[in-house]
This record gives structure tokens, C-alpha cells and sequence, in this order.
């Protein structure tokens, strides 16, 4: 899930005519699209479906597949005749089981644990271990500090510096050198107040981490510190996952309409599928899978196709490291030249702000007109060209490709009382706020589609790493 921040461009609302170099954009369709999904969008009904029938979604699931299934199903319903499951696989599929833990020594107390994302379980009956705080992670002081032997290592809060790649080869360094130094498992306090947990991983992928290991609530974490400070603390802990012996094959789901002029050129609309587990994923992102799926029905009903193709995809793997959608370039590889633009939707349903196009100046120009004459309408005309959160949804990848891509931009400032925890849940989603970021979606999409040049060219390699570097 993308958190958004960064320095806003905030677009006037008058229409503005668009310099010649810059796209046209035919704003009366993009209205009369937006028009019809707030008078009589779907996009409520599908979420409300999702989280029903389904529920949460991790990759690799069998509830996983029952929603790409149930997704196939919709786009069919909405007209669309292209529909298809494109296959990637997936290091080990994880589901979580029970999880019990307690202090057993100076005091008897029980533990708010949970064990992380793909880590392995205890062994039959648990294990118990005095705790060792772990309060430096440089590789050369977890080798020399001998206390780590039989012991369960309690890492300090906060996560390591860097982009989510960087963590996590740090991360999987860290555990690496905590087990050869003799560590039986793992202690990962919670960055959240009192003890309410948070659906949680070492990895950026979906392969089995080195040791078993647990989330603590942070009040919990608290109190095995100031116990530490006065003696030894010993805790029990147990945990249960079920883990397959071997990789797992998983689905994106793919749907198109078809360009009237130019179909071997193509936008793609995309959401992740997929979910954690501690809730029904309502709006991580059962709320980007319904603006998806009300923007292909929309567009589809209106019987007038743009001249490019629309490809709609909802992507599995992107809570393990936005996998389905680096799978997709890689399928996709020698027809990337005619992608025009992704679109990524996974910000909830917070009050639609618009979008943010991430370092690229010339993509956020080329879509002002647009945002002016049309978004402006819906509250959605701001640009933000960010990159803080560029590498924490499936847009990442596209942009590293140096497609344009343009990130559905939402507020976020109540995102983290819902975000991997108990409380994302249906009644949490707001309709008007979801009616109008499907709106926005199915608008910018058909509009970019339809334009005669492209908004922006797509960047190379060099180029890409320039724009990263004046991001630093």
C-alpha cells in the first residue's frame, strides 16, 4: 500500500487550452464518464462482493484464487471479452496459523504476538528463551555478541534505512547472522501505540525467512525492556504457519478494450489483488480493485472505445514486493515501447486528490489540461510529483521501465488506523470518497487513451536513473 507526501502542484480549475506540444483531451467524454459512475457506479457493490464472498486475499491462497476467479467473472459481466490469468510463481505460499506467546520468567504474562510474513513456525510444542535485546544490527557486532546462542533476539523499532530493496537485503542479512550466531528466533516490537498489531514481513518477496519470528505489541515490548533492566526475562513462544514444500503458481488477472485506431498502443489500469490477512483487505485493496473494475464497465458500456487499448490488471504479490506486476513487464517485455502510461490505484478512500507522477515534470504538464477541464470537477486536480513513496506499490516497476505512470492519489492522514490491521474492514470504506476516486480513474484512463500524442516518451535506462538521482 502507497502512502503519499511530497510537494504538492495544485491546478487551477478554469479550463485552460492546451498549448500545441501538449495533448488534447477530449474533456466532454472524460465528464460524461465521470457523471456516470456518480450518478450509477458499481464500485461499492464490487468491494462490498470481494470482502463478502472472499475476504483477505495473501498471495498463493486458495482465497487468493477464488478472488482472481471472482475478478474474471466481473470484467465478463461488464462486457469485456478479452479477459485472462497470466501465470507468475511464487517462491513458497504462507498462510498464517494460530499464535501464542508469554513471559515466563520474572513474571507470568501473556504476549500480543502474531508471527511476521513468510517466517517459519516453531517447532511442535513452541519453543522458550531468554530474551537478548539486539540494539545494534551491524553484521560484525551480531557476530561477536556470544549471548545471541539459544536465545530469542529482540530487535530494536524502526526499520533499516533505504528503499524497500535495500531493507530488505539488509533485513535478510541481519537474520542470517542472528541464526549463524545462534539465535532460535526473532522479537519485532510493533511501531504502533498501545498492543493492536499490524499485518507485517522481513522480506520483499515470498520466499520462507531464515528464522521463526513474531511481532510484539509495543506496550508488551515495553514492559520485556524494563524487566531486561533489572534481569533475566524468559518468554515462550509458539507459533503455527502453513507453508507449502514448494513454489506455488499465482494469477494476475487481465482484461483489455480495444483501441478504435491505434489497439497496438495501450494504457493499463491497475490495482493489487491481493491482501493481508488480519481483516477482508476492504481497502488494501478491495477499493482499488472496484475503481478498476467500475472504470472497465463504464468504459466499456459507453460504446465508445478510445482510439488506444485500455488494459485493466489486477496484480497478485504486491504486499510480498509488488511481484505480480514485475511479472507482468517481464511477460510483456517486447511490447512495453507501445505502453502510453500506467495508472496504479491503492490509496483507500480517503478524499481524492488527484495524482501523483512521480519526478516526471513533463508527464504532470501534459496531464494539467486534463486536470483543469475535467478532474478539477471531482476534487481531483492536484499533481505531485514525490517520489518518497515511489517504490511501495505496483507502479514502481513501470517506472523503472520509464513508462509514465501516474499513482491515484488519496488523503491518507487517518490510512494508518486501517492499514494491515483488524480494522480494514467494509465499514470503513467511504462510498462518496469510492465513487469519486472510480470516477477520476475511468476519466483519466479513457482521456490518455484517446489523446492523438502521448503524454510523455518513455525514459531509458539512463534517464531513469538521472530522474532517482535528483530525487536523492
Amino acid at each position: 500500500m502507497v502512502r503519499r507526501g511530497g510537494l504538492v502542484l495544485c491546478l487551477a480549475a478554469a479550463l485552460v487550452v492546451a498549448p500545441a506540444s501538449q495533448p488534447q483531451f477530449d474533456a466532454a467524454a472524460g465528464r460524461q464518464l465521470a457523471a456516470v459512475i456518480l450518478a450509477d457506479g458499481q464500485s461499492l457493490h464490487y468491494v462490498s462482493e470481494l470482502t463478502r464472498t472472499v475476504g483477505g486475499r495473501l498471495t498463493g491462497s486458495a482465497a487468493y484464487e477464488d478472488a482472481a476467479q471472482w475478478a474474471v467473472r466481473q470484467f465478463r459481466a461488464a462486457g469485456i471479452d478479452r479477459v485472462a490469468l497470466e501465470t507468475f510463481t511464487i517462491g513458497r505460499a504462507w498462510e498464517r496459523g494460530p499464535a501464542h506467546g508469554r513471559i515466563v520468567a520474572p513474571i507470568e504474562q501473556a504476549l500480543h504476538i502474531e508471527s511476521l510474513g513468510w517466517m517459519p513456525s516453531t517447532p511442535e510444542g513452541g519453543m522458550e528463551g531468554e530474551v537478548v535485546l539486539v540494539p545494534d544490527l551491524a553484521a560484525e557486532r551480531i557476530a561477536a555478541q556470544l549471548s545471541l546462542k539459544g536465545r530469542i533476539a529482540m530487535l530494536p523499532d524502526g526499520e533499516p534505512y533505504g528503499n524497500p530493496y535495500d531493507r530488505t537485503r539488509t533485513r535478510q542479512n541481519i537474520d542470517a547472522r542472528l541464526r549463524e550466531a545462534g539465535a532460535i528466533a526473532l522479537l519485532s516490537p510493533e511501531g504502533g501505540s498501545g498492543n493492536q498489531l499490524s499485518a507485517r514481513w522481513r522480506g520483499f518477496s515470498a520466499d520462507l525467512g531464515a528464522l521463526p519470528a513474531a511481532e510484539l505489541g509495543q506496550d508488551d515490548a515495553r514492559t520485556i525492556r524494563r524487566l531486561l533492566d533489572r534481569g533475566t526475562v524468559r518468554v515462550a513462544i509458539d507459533l503455527h504457519n502453513r507453508i507449502s514444500p514448494d513454489e506455488v503458481t499465482v494469477h494476475n488477472v487481465i482484461a483489455e478494450i480495444r483501441g478504435r485506431e491505434r489497439p497496438d498502443e495501450w494504457i493499463l489500469v491497475g490495482a493489487h489483488l491481493d491482501s493481508w490477512d488480519f481483516a477482508t483487505g476492504a481497502q488494501d485493496n478491495g477499493t482499488g480493485v472496484a475503481m478498476v473494475l467500475d472504470a472497465a464497465r463504464a468504459i466499456a458500456a459507453s460504446g465508445n472505445p478510445p482510439r488506444r487499448s485500455i488494459r485493466f490488471a489486477l496484480f497478485g504479490g504486491e504486499e510480498q514486493g509488488q511481484l505480480g506486476s514485475a511479472a507482468y513487464l517481464r511477460a510483456h517485455e517486447r511490447e512495453l515501447d507501445g505502453c502510453i502510461a500506467m495508472l496504479n490505484t491503492d490509496a483507500g478512500t480517503g478524499r481524492t486528490i488527484g495524482w501523483t507522477v512521480p519526478g516526471r515534470a513533463d508527464v504532470a504538464l501534459a496531464v494539467q489540461p486534463l486536470a483543469q477541464a475535467v478532474l478539477a470537477d471531482l476534487g481531483a486536480a492536484a499533481l505531485d510529483q514525490s517520489l518518497q513513496y515511489v517504490f511501495q506499490s505496483d507502479g514502481a516497476h513501470f517506472l523503472l521501465a520509464g513508462i509514465p505512470m501516474l499513482d491515484f492519489n488519496a488523503d491518507d492522514s487517518t490510512y494508518e488506523e486501517i492499514h494491515h490491521k483488524t480494522t480494514d474492514t467494509i465499514d470503513r470504506v467511504d462510498a462518496r470518497n469510492l465513487a469519486v476516486g472510480a470516477a477520476t480513474v475511468a476519466a483519466t484512463a479513457w482521456a490518455l487513451a484517446d489523446t492523438l500524442t502521448r503524454i510523455a516518451p518513455r525514459l531509458d535506462r539512463r534517464a531513469v536513473q538521472r530522474l532517482f538521482d535528483k530525487g536523492d
